[in-house]
């Protein structure tokens, strides 16, 4: 069992570092880190970023854009194309804020709720806006 695990099962909350990009624009590898809780019986939500297992064994930290029944559809922030479809089962954990500049940031602030709704709202928005990024180097910049 990894130290993320055994924090989940010995506290109940653990904080996970991030790597990678698919979590950009709201968190940046090496910048930023999660807190995320244990989820025994917790209702999901689209819009929850949660950690879970792929069948491989990879631990991945997305957001839940699709929920039916027992069955999520994840993507990360910096995709807008729907990455994969889990079950309840997989998830061990779900975000209760961030730490960005060694801040601790709530999901629970006005803009956090504001910047979930708008970049969930619509996949093709979200496509937009990372074309634009991309495109004005505002992505190369901050992912250095």
């Amino acid at each position: 069992m990894g130290n993320i695990e055994q924090c989940l099962q010995e506290q109940s909350f653990a904080v996970v570092p991030i790597r990678g990009t698919s979590m950009w624009p709201l968190l940046k590898a090496g910048k930023s880190q999660v807190q995320v809780a244990a989820c025994d019986g917790m209702q999901f939500r689209k819009g929850d970023i949660v950690l879970y297992r792929r069948k491989d064994g990879t631990l991945v930290l997305h957001r839940i854009i699709k929920a039916e029944e027992g069955r999520f559809l994840v993507c990360g922030d910096h995709q807008w194309k729907l990455e994969e479809e889990i079950q309840e089962e997989q998830i061990l954990a779900v975000a209760q804020g961030f730490f960005r500049n060694g801040r601790f940031i709530d999901e629970k602030t006005w803009w956090y709720r504001l910047y979930k709704k708008f970049w969930n709202g619509n996949l093709t928005v979200r496509r937009c806006c990372l074309s634009f990024l991309r495109l004005s180097g505002l992505e190369k910049r901050s992912m250095k």
